[in-house]
């Protein structure tokens, strides 16, 4: 059964002023925050992690392990071993370049190109360890292929995500909210839904985007079989809704609240990105 609380807006400020209500609902003294938040291009996608999207190539230039995914969940080998090929290749590349890279751990010095080396309990259930989190965090957030899903603990980062660049047959964006405290609490550890959280000291965009990453490793976020609501609460996920007309409007607004492209991706060329959105802007 879908339990996916869906709310749909109208016009965006009235959107924007449903997502800022999310932050004043109350929260264990405990929590950092009750929601989190993820925007989506298109309202008609589902919660699929990159590794697991239809045609995703995972891996790059060792040939055996490569695999191109079907769209389907795969806790086999195969699957594992192309993400992890997938990421070992980010990291050694990176490494060679002189570009830092989290700290030296078994994976990197074991994994052979040639040879998997590391086990056979990859891409089972759980799968990936916790020793390879804040790798795999570093490796999504620059494009690699990962069963981590992006995440931000401010709704007007989402919605800036959503917004910016829909595809031509979307029709709405939205912005997914996702209850923590569900998550968190005692009983939930039956659903696989683990809040996954690393250092921001040496990813200014993850700090910037105030960012974290959701690991579903049963898929039941993608696949509605979604848990059961918090105490209170309508449901685990609740997904905001708006026409694609309203982008542009949205993202006029998020900028006057200082939510763009320069602030989220602090660097020369995220000011040049955003200037040039603004010119563009200007012509519509």
């Amino acid at each position: 059964m879908d339990r996916v609380d869906e709310r749909d807006y109208q016009h965006a400020l009235e959107f924007l002023e449903g997502l800022r209500a999310l932050l004043l609902e109350d929260k264990a003294p405990e929590m950092i925050a009750r929601h989190i938040f993820r925007g989506q291009r298109d309202a008609s996608w589902k919660l699929i992690p990159s590794a697991f999207r239809l045609g995703t190539i995972l891996g790059y230039e060792s040939q055996q392990f490569c695999r191109l995914s079907d769209g389907t969940l795969k806790q086999t080998w195969d699957q594992g071993n192309a993400e992890l090929t997938a990421v070992m290749e980010f990291l050694q590349l990176a490494d060679k370049v002189g570009l830092y890279i989290p700290a030296d751990h078994k994976w990197l010095r074991q994994w052979n190109p040639f040879n998997n080396r590391v086990g056979h309990d990859i891409g089972i259930e759980n799968w990936p360890p916790q020793g390879l989190y804040e790798a795999l965090a570093l490796a999504q957030h620059h494009g690699v292929p990962t069963r981590l899903l992006d995440f931000t603990y401010d709704p007007l980062v989402a919605a800036f995500f959503a917004a910016e660049n829909p595809p031509m047959e979307a029709r709405r964006i939205a912005v997914w909210s996702v209850d923590v405290e569900a998550i968190l609490r005692p009983n939930a550890a039956g659903h696989g839904i683990e809040i996954v959280t690393v250092s921001k000291s040496q990813n200014s965009n993850l700090a910037a985007q105030k960012g974290l990453f959701l690991l579903d490793r049963r898929g039941v976020l993608w696949q509605n079989d979604l848990p059961g609501a918090s105490p209170g609460q309508q449901g685990f996920a609740r997904k905001y809704c708006l026409p694609v007309s309203e982008s542009a409007t949205l993202q006029i607004l998020l900028n006057r609240l200082g939510v763009d492209r320069a602030h989220l991706m602090p660097s020369f060329d995220g000011v040049v990105k955003e200037l040039e959105a603004r010119r563009e802007r200007l012509k519509g």
